[in-house]
């Protein structure tokens, strides 16, 4: 079974994956790296392909791949994927869910950062103020089980985001069209009532596949529906969030405070510093809590990695793959 990778990897990622698959299929398959992660080089390597991995396609790699049985990207997001190479496609396009315990607990622990201010008066006790004069926030903290939770998107991430919360007392509502309704839920609304939902919100999390539909959902007018002061947790994608509208929505106090593990302006492969927004300075914010898009990296393992693991060992031994997409939706 071949694999050719579409994106490059640091050595690292491709010995986990080696390290992952030999445990079920070693000697089953083979990885070929193109000469430069481009169509053409691609194409140089594909044409008896089994498995495209990574995100990049196009319709000549398709074209070319004429063996193949799954492209696999290993992740989560489809956001860059180009579904108009694979709507007749007659192979499985797939992601992965598998980092979505290590999203929903960083998830959980911003939320619990801004509820109970902890890096903020951790940042002024550095520098021996313990805050006394309460300025510009004060010592006082929310109590989760006091909190009305919104998730926007209840897939994955966002239903265990919810039993981690329900365990501290606080009531769950979702927003998602495709969900049904379980027992941690008291209340699920289509994409038609966004309104609705968040009225009754305390706590907003979105964890929303980014689409042309879901693209800067939250805006200036969803933001103006909010109550005053609620706090906002994006663990998806920057996009989700119109820019603009959440800076004005931190400065003019209806949001009371946002945190969020991906940014508008991330640095570009190979470099390792940029600063989260070039038009706002979100990080002048005493509200605003910062992640660098680092969910999935945890002590030990690659979970993003270990679901495009299991699908290939799933194909080799012809089993049921997990994290089939659909085309037509984009996620």
């Amino acid at each position: 079974m071949k694999i050719v990778l579409t994106r490059s990897m640091v050595q690292g990622d491709i010995q986990y994956l080696k390290d992952g698959l030999d445990k079920k299929i070693k000697g089953e398959y083979e990885f070929l790296v193109p000469s430069e992660f481009t169509e053409d080089g691609i194409c140089e390597v594909c044409y008896d392909a089994d498995i495209l991995l990574g995100p990049f396609v196009t319709k000549k790699i398709i074209e070319t791949a004429k063996n193949l049985k799954l492209i696999q990207v290993p992740w989560t997001g489809m956001d860059t994927f180009d579904f108009s190479c694979v709507k007749n496609a007659d192979f499985p396009v797939c992601n992965t869910h598998s980092n979505a315990d290590s999203v929903a607990e960083l998830g959980v622990a911003l939320l619990l950062d801004l509820l109970k201010k902890v890096s903020y008066h951790d940042r002024k006790m550095r520098a021996g103020n313990w805050n006394r004069d309460q300025q510009p926030l004060n010592l006082k903290s929310k109590m989760l089980s006091k909190q009305t939770v919104c998730i926007f998107g209840y897939g994955n991430i966002g239903s265990k985001i919810a039993r981690l919360l329900s365990v501290f007392g606080a009531e769950i509502i979702a927003v998602d069209e495709f969900a049904e309704k379980d027992s941690v839920l008291s209340c699920i609304y289509d994409s038609s009532e966004i309104n609705k939902a968040v009225k009754k919100a305390d706590v907003m999390f979105c964890t929303l596949p980014l689409t042309e539909k879901t693209k800067h959902v939250f805006n200036d007018e969803l933001f103006s529906e909010m109550k005053d002061g609620a706090i906002l947790v994006n663990m998806s994608r920057a996009d989700i969030v119109n820019e603009d509208a959440v800076w004005s929505a931190l400065n003019d106090g209806k949001l009371g405070g946002f945190a969020s593990d991906v940014w508008w302006n991330p640095p570009k492969r190979g470099e390792t510093e940029s600063y989260p927004s070039e038009k706002n300075p979100f990080w002048k914010l005493d509200n605003v809590l910062m992640s660098p898009h680092r969910a999935g990296f945890v002590e030990g393992c690659l979970p993003h990695l270990d679901g495009a693991i299991d699908n290939i060992i799933a194909l080799a031994k012809n089993e049921k793959l997990s994290g089939i997409v659909d085309v037509n939706k984009g996620f």
